[in-house]
């Protein structure tokens, strides 16, 4: 390289960086001094002093009125005693007759045996359905416009439902009589309770068969 452009340049260098150290030491030494003149200035505080307040009023007492004093309550009368005397007549003397009885019963008419009432015989309360299945009216009946009824005797268990159902009466006969038997064997009914104790018991129903009037 030539010396005489490698010199200049180096000078050049020289100069910006004591340029920049001294530039640097400036601004470090105005801000401390910036920081030494406000340490050094006093700090001003200004008190402001409340006002305060007077205490309130004492309460005012009131005086309480005078009560009247406690009157005397009356003394309870007395009761008073009452004598009574008893009347000095005495009842008169009457002459009462001797009437004799005969003491002995067994020679008298005898009256018959005592014996309670008969308790009255109550008949038996007719069965109360808590579940009714309507009965399938008969297709042959349906076509001949046959109306009738069925009677069927069966027994009620204890837990209500019926079992042995069988036909007692049937008017038509040979209509109506599977239709009532299906038809009743899917009836509930309220057992009967005796002391407490649902029991069975045998009971009758009747069925009756009527057309729809158009």
């Amino acid at each position: 390289m030539n010396r005489s452009v490698y010199l200049p340049a180096v000078l050049l260098a020289l100069l910006v960086n004591i340029g920049l150290f001294w530039a640097m030491q400036r601004m470090v030494t105005g801000e401390s001094a910036t920081l030494d003149r406000s340490a050094a200035e006093p700090l001003m505080v200004d008190f402001i002093r409340l006002k305060a307040e007077p205490p309130p009023p004492p309460p005012e007492l009131l005086d309480e009125p005078d009560q009247p004093p406690p009157t005397s309550s009356p003394s309870a009368p007395q009761p008073q005693r009452l004598t009574f005397k008893q009347p000095g007549n005495k009842l008169p003397n009457w002459d009462t007759p001797k009437i004799d009885i005969p003491l002995n019963i067994g020679s008298g008419p005898y009256l018959g045996a005592f014996r309670p009432p008969a308790m009255p015989i109550v008949p038996p309360s007719d069965p109360i359905p808590l579940v009714r299945f309507a009965p399938r009216y008969p297709q042959r009946a349906l076509l001949r416009h046959v109306e009738g009824s069925v009677t069927l005797n069966f027994t009620i268990t204890v837990d209500g439902s019926v079992s042995d159902p069988e036909v007692l009466k049937a008017d038509p006969v040979g209509y109506f009589e599977q239709a009532a038997l299906r038809a009743i064997r899917r009836w509930k009914f309220q057992p009967k309770v005796e002391n407490g104790i649902a029991v069975s018991r045998p009971a009758s129903q009747t069925i009756h068969f009527t057309m729809k009037k158009k």
